[in-house]
């Protein structure tokens, strides 16, 4: 599959990702960039007349993703995450008064003892510096964004057991989901009636069984034992393994009781079928042109991971 070279132009405004417009259009293959604008003129952005004409990488992935020829041509999406000091910093900085409200005498011994005349002198001069280079050591050293995703991975793995699942006519599927730059990814067992999401080490999936349509997983019952379950299976019986996760997940919200359990968690827990999903995904799926931040993938993708940290003196 031949890719294009990465952009080697970003531009980041109030921590938003813009891509220059005439890399874009070479990208997708424009060999006019004023054709371009003019086709794509509701994502041109021309507000700053200093920059040339940009386009949110969002909306880059967002053509991307909406035109499976142009993908493949392309062979794979841009997703920049940025994270800066400052905005740790100052969450640490707006803490201040209740931790003062917490500490206060702890805080004025030290001062005193320190030598300040105030408290607010003493956590600007002490403390505060102190938040600084210890928040500054973690930004460096922090884990890279694919963390949770291998971790994802590797518990599946030790939850599941895939000859268990073929002896009983029964599969996985995946889907990512992108936000704020960090992807992640759910895992569902599926077959004839069944759509049960794993995510939960109360089920002993590596135990499971089908009986007359049923799934039987043992689930642990609280009190230090596993229990077969019975889940039933759903009575219009769609083959779950014939269609894609993402095609399944709009076949359940359209036509089962899905259920708004706060946070921006919907769940379905029906015959056969279990799983949660953010809100916001799904209102993504009904509409792609709806929180263009959040990206969704059907199956399994792999991801190439470079991270770039800026001098903070």
């Amino acid at each position: 599959m031949k890719q294009i070279k990465y952009f080697n132009t970003r531009i980041i405004r109030d921590n938003e990702v813009f891509l220059l417009a005439e890399d874009v259009a070479a990208a997708l293959g424009y060999s006019d960039v004023k054709l371009f604008l003019s086709k794509h003129n509701d994502i041109i952005n021309t507000t700053n007349a200093i920059l040339p004409a940009l386009v949110k990488e969002n909306d880059f992935n967002s053509i991307l993703l909406s035109n499976k020829d142009v993908l493949q041509h392309i062979g794979h999406i841009e997703i920049t995450k940025v994270d800066t000091l400052r905005s740790h910093t100052e969450a640490i900085k707006s803490f201040y008064p209740l931790k003062y409200m917490l500490e206060g005498k702890v805080l004025e011994y030290r001062a005193a003892d320190a030598g300040y005349k105030s408290v607010s002198e003493y956590l600007d001069k002490v403390e505060l510096p102190k938040d600084y280079s210890e928040e500054k050591r973690k930004f460096v050293s922090r884990k890279d964004i694919l963390h949770s995703l291998k971790e994802h991975r590797r518990k599946i793995n030790e939850l599941i057991d895939y000859e268990v699942l073929q002896q009983n006519g029964l599969a996985v599927q995946h889907y990512i989901h992108i936000k704020e730059g960090i992807p992640y990814e759910e895992s569902f067992i599926v077959g004839k009636g069944i759509f049960f999401s794993l995510y939960d080490s109360d089920y002993a999936f590596d135990m499971l069984k089908v009986i007359s349509g049923d799934l039987i997983i043992p689930t642990f019952d609280g009190y230090e034992e596993f229990k077969d379950t019975n889940y039933g299976h759903d009575l219009d019986m769609r083959d779950y393994s014939e269609y894609s996760t993402l095609e399944n997940i709009l076949h359940i919200i359209s036509h089962k009781k899905v259920e708004d359990v706060g946070i921006d968690l919907l769940c379905c827990e029906s015959a056969g079928i279990s799983f949660y999903i953010s809100q916001s995904e799904v209102i993504k799926l009904l509409n792609p042109n709806m929180y263009r931040e959040i990206i969704l993938i059907d199956g399994m993708a792999d991801f190439d991971y470079n991270q770039y940290i800026t001098e903070t003196e």
